[in-house]
């Protein structure tokens, strides 16, 4: 399975060529992901006559996709179904249920440029012990213009975590994403390492080493997605309860 892209002013257009099957199933999901931890303004992906289907239960691909990217950013996620054959199966699979879906290229582009329902906080942050003091310092500005005071604190402490790990173990410069959707408040930061978090019991003994386990209980879900540059984001979802 390849993957050819292209870029029409922010929005990544990516086009499989191959067979859809097991073994090209997670290569083609992967390379998605991948292409949306890139924070384009939108993924197109176009389903043309050199991208074979032998079963439509295939193309469930994209509805986990969606959900993998969904969880941590409102990247929109357009297929485009270029001949009738790939219609009829996007249709009969239920995968546009979830998964917004054009006839063509133009059509796709009309939907990435609807205005998502969300706000959004984009910083760059630098590669020193600094990092988290100003990421606390926009995450704390934006719970207070978004009247969130309830989750302010919870907000603050996940987002010290997650920057933290990306200056003491990616050893890089990051950026920040902030995002409060209906379903939640996200914090995503995008480092320079592959190398994802590990969960594991802390040693009560020893100081420290707590993030991961602190993230995974304040948040509602929280994961990691290979970025195409050889990194990773690491993003968590605080749900907004007590909220007005």
């Amino acid at each position: 399975m390849k993957v050819d892209t292209s870029d029409l002013a922010g929005v990544v257009v990516a086009t499989p060529v191959g067979r859809l099957d097991l073994a090209s199933y997670p290569v083609l999901r992967d390379r998605l992901v991948k292409l949306a931890a890139d924070e384009p303004l939108g993924l197109v992906v176009r389903l043309g006559p050199e991208f074979v289907v032998p079963s439509r239960a295939m193309l469930s691909v994209f509805t986990t996709v969606w959900m993998k990217v969904s969880q941590w950013s409102d990247l929109p996620l357009v297929l485009v179904t270029e001949t009738e054959s790939h219609r009829d199966q996007v249709r009969a699979s239920g995968v546009a249920r979830f998964v917004h879906t054009a006839a063509n290229l133009h059509e796709a582009l009309g939907v990435v440029e609807r205005p998502p329902a969300r706000r959004f906080r984009r910083v760059p942050l630098p590669n020193s012990p600094t990092a988290p003091i100003l990421a606390r310092a926009v995450v704390r500005e934006a719970c207070e213009v978004w009247r969130l005071p309830w989750i302010a604190d919870d907000a603050v402490l996940v987002v010290s975590e997650l920057v933290e790990n990306a200056v003491q173990h990616a050893h890089s410069e990051s950026v920040l994403r902030v995002e409060l959707r209906p379903t939640g408040l996200s914090l995503a930061v995008h480092d320079g390492s592959p190398a994802p978090p590990r969960l594991e019991s802390p040693d009560r003994d020893v100081p420290g080493h707590r993030g991961v386990q602190l993230v995974d209980r304040i948040s509602v879900a929280w994961g990691c997605a290979p970025s195409s540059d050889g990194g990773k984001v690491v993003w968590a979802v605080l749900g907004l309860r007590g909220g007005e």
